[in-house]
């Protein structure tokens, strides 16, 4: 008998979520409503067991939207200047990342990119190409309960000082030999390593997965 990986239950549970927020919205049967929301809860029981948030967090993350489920977005800024990259250090963990958060509604890739930046780094930047778009829970040893893609915009250092934001308390530079330590649940170190390459060639493609 095959034994399936916590991997496998994630993804069967946001399946099953998926398919019980779709029927919820668009079904006018209230026998069909009562089973959609049996569905609901049987998912929500599933990734409670698979992952260390509480059943209560699910239900809020999973369950506050109707219609059809679609993966979050979010964006991350890469900014070189003399070969080293801009990194910010964030309130939350205390570890550094890329500039950057989920897209915000009513804004473009390339509006999201710069407004991040300029928020967390106090840098003015002008998005220039796509390095990337990665399925954020394809590169994580503990994978979302929710499907999430990463964004990388390449972004061109026009002005402003270096200055930190709301969520951020501290801004630099590094060399990417010699990376501080990061903060590997918003952006990996192979990932942030893999678009500074992207930055230095503009002949190599976007990757992508």
């Amino acid at each position: 008998m095959t034994k399936h990986t916590p991997d496998h239950w994630l993804t069967i549970a946001k399946k099953i979520n998926s398919i019980a927020q779709s029927g919820l919205a668009f079904t006018k049967d209230k026998y069909d409503k009562e089973r959609y929301l049996q569905l609901q809860d049987l998912s929500i029981q599933i990734l409670n067991n698979v992952t260390d948030i509480d059943s209560e967090k699910l239900n809020f993350i999973f369950n506050r939207d109707a219609g059809y489920q679609t993966p979050k977005i979010g964006v991350r800024a890469v900014v070189v200047k003399n070969n080293k990259i801009l990194l910010v250090k964030e309130d939350m963990d205390n570890k550094w990342s890329l500039p950057g958060g989920y897209a915000d509604i009513g804004m473009t890739p390339s509006e999201i990119a710069v407004n991040e930046v300029k928020e967390e780094s106090g840098y003015d930047v002008k998005a220039t190409r796509i390095l990337g778009l990665i399925d954020y829970n394809k590169h994580q040893d503990r994978p979302f309960p929710f499907d999430i893609y990463n964004l990388f915009m390449e972004c061109e250092l026009i002005g402003g000082k270096p200055t930190t934001g709301i969520e951020t308390n501290d801004v630099g530079f590094f060399d990417i030999n010699n990376l501080p330590e990061l903060s590997v649940r918003r952006v990996t170190k192979e990932q942030i390593i893999e678009m500074y390459k992207l930055s230095k060639n503009k002949h190599i493609k976007a990757i992508f997965d």
